[in-house]
């Protein structure tokens, strides 16, 4: 990996955690929030942070790796969160986010 890309998932780790402190924050006081349809993403292209569940494509987008990456990692036991619905993976975010944020994703 090169510096320009570790700085670029820094940055993204950065956001990521100021918006959950955000979002924890209020939480209390904040009306239930509906996910957009399938497949929405942030203007920058990251998923949202204010999902239940995370489909295997977005949490790769997290991780800066591919989905088959994100697969691998869930049969090697290294992801928390993880349902399965049919044949897809999905992913707790209350489990996830914090997994990913504290540094402990491989």
């Amino acid at each position: 990996m090169s510096s320009a890309e570790a700085g670029l998932r820094d940055l993204i780790r950065a956001q990521v955690r100021e918006e959950l402190v955000a979002f924890h924050a209020d939480a209390a006081h904040r009306e239930p929030v509906q996910a957009g349809p399938p497949g929405s993403t942030s203007p920058d292209g990251q998923p949202p942070l204010d999902k239940a569940v995370y489909t295997a494509e977005e949490v790769a987008r997290f991780l800066g790796c591919s989905p088959k990456a994100v697969y691998a990692k869930v049969s090697r036991g290294q992801l928390p969160g993880m349902f399965r619905v049919g044949r897809s993976l999905r992913f707790r975010g209350r489990e996830l986010l914090p997994f990913i944020l504290e540094g402990r994703a491989p």
